[in-house]
């Protein structure tokens, strides 16, 4: 099955870079439904950079992201709220994330959103369900997005450069100084990326217990 998946997003995203601001609509249509229905979305934000490049696919991927988060909030506030408070209700996650939302609203949905300690979906799902509004949960959602989508984008941005220079294509090719600056970029990229996560970890466990 996740065999299956890996090759319906290669080919999907073939198109999507074929596409134009066509392409970028139904990346958004498919991260979404990722979002929906729980599904990995790794391949599409690494390879978004390597498409789009960094500013792109940070830009493509935070918007993606943050409709996916407000289709599952609106949903589960307005369509599945019965259903989805009876799911959660043996969940202990869920009750640690309402009261904290509770108590500190958008800073426990910016934390949630930069550590992967609770699933973001589920995070979504289950702040639907609590009195906090839509305008709070969008921004903090979004602004707490986009660190990790520019963390994806950059690496995506670097293997892209790295296959077409492999291809022997013109957009791949760079002096070594070039190269220098990506990767140690990268690795910069990696290293905050996993502090950040690290403390943001800690941060949510001390307000929520989560």
């Amino acid at each position: 099955m996740h065999e299956m998946w890996l090759q319906g997003m290669t080919h999907f995203l073939d198109w999507v870079e074929q596409s134009g601001w066509v392409g970028w609509l139904g990346f958004i249509v498919i991260y979404t439904l990722t979002c929906v229905f729980f599904l990995p979305g790794s391949v599409l934000t690494v390879v978004a950079g390597a498409i789009y490049g960094f500013w792109g696919g940070t830009l493509l991927v935070s918007i993606s992201n943050l409709i996916g988060a407000v289709v599952n909030f609106l949903t589960s506030r307005y369509l599945l709220r019965g259903w989805l408070q009876r799911k959660f209700a043996s969940n202990p996650k869920y009750h640690a994330l309402d009261r904290a939302v509770a108590n500190d609203g958008w800073q426990i949905i910016l934390l949630s959103r930069i550590s992967p300690v609770v699933p973001h979906s589920i995070v979504s799902y289950a702040c639907g369900l609590t009195k906090l509004s839509l305008a709070k949960f969008s921004l903090a959602s979004w602004i707490g997005f986009v660190p990790i989508s520019a963390a994806y984008s950059y690496a995506g941005a670097f293997l892209g450069k790295f296959a077409r220079a492999s291809a022997g294509l013109p957009h791949g090719q760079g002096s070594w100084e070039t190269w220098a600056f990506y990767g140690v970029g990268l690795v910069v990229t990696i290293i905050v990326t996993l502090w950040s996560t690290r403390v943001a970890a800690k941060a949510l466990k001390l307000r929520a217990n989560v």
